[in-house]
């Protein structure tokens, strides 16, 4: 009997011995091809560098870095939907909620570079599920609805709706942080871009009302043709124009009220670097 349990504790040595044998030569095959992956990875062999470190990956899923790199890989690739699973990947290893939110936030960066638009909206918006206050996030997405309505552009058309929620945005980004110098400058950029659409909109309004008073010249020898519709189009571009009027004059009160807000938080901020110089 004490022969059989001496028999019996030595094959569990052994096995156990076998299995730590196993484990270090698969820790050592992950490391192998890891190393690899870097080094393609400097080399910037980004196709390469994506296949060894799979199968570094497939051997020792849990290596955080890797997964980092592996998604920078196929960015470079100009692969971003396979760049955001292995980002993805990272939220095992985020031990605090910031951590989580800065993960989908930059994979919503990757969208937001590369597109499409509605992906990267789709992440900013499950970062601000973790952090309703995230501004990195909020700023984004008030960015992008200002590329959409085209206030980064001297000649894009105005794209109203796109504009309106660009400005809600950044209130609520403004609202968290006034101390936000920048947020008060894209702000007034948006704002600028609207008051030349409404500008626009103001001027054919008033020629459309100018036209519609104006009848017609009679042809020779032709009794003059009335409009019976004239009035009520001369009315209804007045008032047009009077909407449009009344816009750009909120907006311009706004604008200045940027300019004057944007003016105080530098100088909050200047004085803040005062204080914390040494």
């Amino acid at each position: 009997m004490k022969r059989l349990a001496s028999v019996g504790l030595m094959l569990g040595v052994l096995t156990l011995g076998g299995t730590v044998g196993c484990g270090d030569e698969k820790a050592e095959k992950a490391k192998e091809f890891r190393v690899k992956g870097t080094n393609f990875l400097a080399d910037k062999n980004y196709a390469e560098s994506v296949k060894a470190y799979e199968e570094s990956l497939k051997l020792d899923p849990t290596q955080e870095k890797v997964w980092e790199k592996k998604a920078f890989a196929h960015l470079q690739l100009g692969q971003t939907d396979d760049a955001a699973k292995a980002a993805l990947k990272m939220l095992d290893f985020a031990k605090t909620p910031d951590e989580k939110a800065a993960i989908y936030r930059n994979i919503a960066a990757m969208y937001a570079k590369n597109g499409p638009m509605e992906k990267a909206v789709e992440y900013f918006q499950e970062a601000l599920k973790i952090n309703p206050k995230d501004t990195d996030s909020l700023g984004w997405i008030a960015e992008m609805h200002s590329q959409r309505g085209g206030a980064r552009s001297g000649t894009a058309p105005a794209v109203p709706e796109e504009l309106e929620k660009a400005l809600k945005v950044y209130d609520q980004v403004i609202a968290i942080n006034p101390d936000s110098a920048n947020s008060y400058l894209n702000k007034r950029v948006v704002m600028a871009k609207y008051m030349g659409h409404s500008q626009a909109m103001l001027d054919a309004a008033n020629q459309e009302a100018i036209e519609a008073a104006t009848p017609p010249k009679p042809e020779k020898g032709k009794k003059a043709v009335v409009d019976p519709d004239a009035a009520e189009r001369v009315a209804a571009a007045k008032a047009s124009a009077a909407a449009h009027q009344a816009r750009i004059d909120q907006l311009k009160a706004e604008f200045d009220e940027m300019t004057k807000q944007f003016g105080e938080a530098t100088k909050r901020a200047k004085a803040a670097q005062a204080t914390n110089k040494p």
